[in-house]
């Protein structure tokens, strides 16, 4: 039986014995749905967590900086893991969801603040929930390119 060459010019470089394997692959894919999944949650229940007086004590002062702070890399992991969970699926269609997790997540933790008196629904929090998912999705695709490997999803 023989294996499909590696994308990676490393990898090929080191033989059919260095590759990963579909196997490995769909594990790892597992692993980062299972995180992404996680984090997701954390996300939820620290949105509707009365926070305001621990940003408060902690941020001295600048309590501002510090949400928009958080909120821009929680989502920024958040969506990274979701586009490395997305296996073998096309870069593009894994960004896309990635995104689109992302704002949903975000703009259902800015809906669910309204109504509650001790948080505050934002714009300027779901615009920081998106750029940060953004700069996220841009250190994934940075990542893999300095890898060597081929963008998945183009031919040619």
């Amino acid at each position: 039986m023989t294996t499909a060459p590696a994308r990676d010019p490393v990898a090929r470089a080191r033989g059919p014995a260095a590759a990963p394997t579909a196997g490995a692959a769909a594990a790892r894919a597992a692993r980062l749905r299972r995180a992404a999944w996680a984090w997701g949650a954390v996300i939820g229940v620290s949105g509707v967590l009365p926070t305001r007086a621990a940003v408060h004590a902690l941020a001295e002062g600048h309590d501002g900086l510090a949400t928009s702070v958080g909120h821009f890399f929680a989502y920024a992991l958040l969506a990274a893991l979701v586009a490395g969970a997305a296996g073998r699926r096309p870069r593009r269609e894994a960004a896309l969801r990635a995104l689109l997790v992302a704002a949903a997540l975000g703009g259902a933790v800015e809906a669910v603040q309204a109504p509650l008196p001790y948080r505050d629904c934002q714009a300027a929090d779901f615009l920081v929930d998106l750029a940060g998912a953004l700069a996220g999705l841009l250190l994934v695709s940075v990542s893999r390119r300095g890898r060597g490997g081929a963008p998945r999803g183009r031919r040619g």
